[in-house]
């Protein structure tokens, strides 16, 4: 499979700065319904990723006042666009990350990776085929190619492959 990063990524970073409290970021995330956010310092450079799972440390300790940057996850392994999506996933794995930042040539964070995404693209079997979600391609007379029907209006086939 060489299906990359640039094709899966979430283009859309939401970032939080390192001095921020952790209930901000945890009002950040459930406003936009995310499981992490890019940790940035006053100069835009990343220095960290905060996660649901940071969130409920602080909880469970009774900290949503703390500062972001004294929960957060350091030393961040980012992928490129060109990062193929078994690559990332064995770091997802090896190191139990379930998001990775995206980092663009210029050093920036252009997006981010979840373990949800890389599991979509890697499972259905529409995306594996025309390296786009089912949802991007009902209704456009592709064949889908494990029951060898149609992908209709909705995004589903005759094996129901596809998530519409």
């Amino acid at each position: 499979m060489d299906t990359t990063i640039g094709v899966i990524g979430n283009k859309v970073v939401h970032v939080i700065k390192e001095n921020d409290s952790v209930k901000t970021a945890a009002e950040e995330m459930k406003k936009h319904n995310l499981g992490a956010l890019v940790v940035i310092d006053d100069n835009d450079k990343i220095v960290g990723i905060i996660t649901e799972r940071d969130i409920v440390k602080v909880v469970a300790e009774g900290k949503l006042d703390a500062k972001v940057k004294d929960y957060m996850t350091r030393n961040v392994i980012g992928v490129t666009e060109d990062t193929p999506i078994t690559d990332a996933l064995e770091i997802m794995l090896d190191h139990g990350f379930r998001h990775l930042p995206i980092i663009g040539k210029d050093g920036k964070v252009i997006g981010i990776v979840s373990i949800r995404d890389l599991s979509k693209a890697i499972l259905d079997p529409h995306f594996f085929q025309f390296k786009k979600e089912a949802a991007d391609v009902k209704g456009s007379g592709y064949v889908c190619p494990v029951c060898g029907m149609e992908i209709d209006e909705y995004g589903y086939c005759g094996c129901g492959a596809g998530s519409g």
